[in-house]
Order: C-alpha cells, then sequence, then structure tokens
C-alpha cells in the first residue's frame, strides 16, 4: 500500500511540474518508468524509510491463523511463509496523461509463488452443508504468467498539495496455476486430485470474475489509499521512499537460514 502510495505521489509531482510548461507525456511516463524499475531493485532490502521490510521474497516466520465468516472458519499457523517472485515483472505499458490526470499501465509477472509451512483446520460452510478440512505439511501454490492492467484517475490541489486517488481499474488474468499443498485430505492419489482441483477453481475464479474483482479492489483500495494520503505529505512520501536526499545506496539483500 505504502509502496503504491509513494509512486502515486512520484506521477503526480512529474505532472505537476509540467504546469505552465510544454508537457511531453513521453518524459513523464519514461520518468514513472525509471522510478518502478527503482523500486524492483530495491524491493530485496526493503524501504527502511516507509517502514516496509524486504518484499522480494517477502518473509513470516510465524503468523497464527483465526478467521470466522459467514462461509468459512479457519485456525491454525503458517510457519516459515515465503512469498516470491514480486519483484519479477515486466513493465509492458505505463502512459501518463497529465491534462486528464490519467494512468494507464499493464505489468507480467512471470512467477509469483508462497512456499510455506502450515498446520490448518478449515471449515467450509455453504447451503446448510459444512465441510472439515485438516491439513498440516508443506505447501507451495504458483501464479505463472500473471497480468495486471488497468487505469487509475488521481487529482492534485494545486494550493493545498493535497493527493487524492479518484479511480482506479485493476484487472488480473493468469496465465497458470499449480498447486503443491500436501497433507489436503490426507495423502496419495486424493492430495493430489485437490491440488489439481484447487489450482482449477483458483485460476478460473479469477479469469472469468475480472469485473467482478476489478469492482472490488476499486471498493476497498480506493478509500484505503486515500485514508493514507490524508495523513502523508507529498514531501515525506518521496522522503520515505528514497526519492531524494543523496546518492542511493545498492541494495544488497539481508541473508536468511531459510
Amino acid at each position: 500500500m505504502k509502496i503504491f502510495v509513494a509512486l502515486l505521489a512520484f506521477v503526480a509531482v512529474a505532472s505537476a511540474a509540467s504546469v505552465g510548461e510544454p508537457i511531453d507525456t513521453h518524459s513523464i511516463s519514461s520518468t514513472v518508468v525509471e522510478l518502478i524499475e527503482g523500486i524492483q531493485e530495491q524491493m530485496p532490502c526493503g524501504f527502511p524509510g516507509l517502514g516496509l521490510p524486504p518484499l522480494a521474497p517477502l518473509r513470516i516466520d510465524h503468523q497464527d491463523i483465526d478467521i470466522d465468516t459467514s462461509v468459512l472458519k479457519a485456525e491454525g499457523s503458517v510457519d516459515h511463509f515465503r512469498l516470491n517472485g514480486l519483484n519479477d515483472f515486466d513493465i509492458d505499458e505505463m502512459k501518463i496523461n497529465a491534462l486528464t490526470s490519467k494512468v494507464t499501465y499493464k505489468f507480467s509477472f512471470r512467477d509469483v509463488n508462497v512456499d510455506t509451512v502450515y498446520d490448518l483446520k478449515v471449515l467450509l460452510k455453504k447451503y446448510g452443508f459444512t465441510v472439515n478440512l485438516i491439513g498440516a505439511g508443506h505447501a507451495k501454490f504458483t501464479i505463472k504468467d500473471m497480468v495486471i492492467w488497468g487505469t487509475l484517475k488521481y487529482s492534485l490541489g494545486m494550493l493545498s498539495g493535497n493527493l487524492k486517488l479518484k479511480s482506479l481499474e485493476v484487472r488480473t488474468h493468469l496465465g497458470e496455476v499449480d498447486s503443491e499443498i500436501e497433507g489436503i485430505l490426507g495423502d496419495g492419489q486424493i492430495n493430489e486430485k485437490m491440488n489439481e482441483y484447487l489450482a482449477e477453481v483458483v485460476e478460473l475464479a479469477i479469469n472469468e470474475n475480472e469485473d467482478l474483482i476489478a469492482d472490488t479492489i476499486e471498493t476497498i483500495a480506493l478509500p484505503a489509499v486515500n485514508s493514507v494520503l490524508d495523513d502523508l505529505s507529498i514531501a515525506e512520501i518521496i522522503s520515505g521512499s528514497g526519492g531524494e536526499g543523496g546518492e542511493k545506496e545498492v541494495c544488497i539483500p539481508p541473508e536468511f537460514e531459510w
């Protein structure tokens, strides 16, 4: 979230700098692409100025799980959680229109995967039936060739300096999903079939519900981003993300035991 807000701030600053001058859309877009590439290089080290740990991979040593909703109840824990591949992407499109304050983007992620050890009890509650899933073991879940694209519109108060996100469209398509989760309803052929089913369900759920997902993301993300922007100035965001203040240090990723 903070990285997204920082990126939005840089886009707005670059656009605001063009006011009163001939607007070079290509130049602004190129500047933002360079910024994203800098973020991509920095992700293995994190962003201390924004309070963010290393993101490539993102590691969580231990996390207790306790979820209870109308359709799902899950309790247990995950250990040695590792989310890989967040920095393994290409920028296929990045167009900034300073006149309309509109950004058009498209990113391709080659291989995003989760690797963890889990111990969970999951109760699925639907249509009056309950399904008890008890599992424990090593788990890996992979999404390949994921494409994320869309548009966003923002506003920047020239006098107040307040930055607001006006709209956000995020669309996603998955190329391939692979599930290798041990211990789902036991082992052997049952576990193998459950993994095949899970991978198919996730792929279809994402690829066949683009409109619903886009609307849901906008409904959740728009107020969340603007809430963060209310508490931060553009100068604070840029400074915290390393956008100014001297020569940038080379990212040397920390070493981990797992």
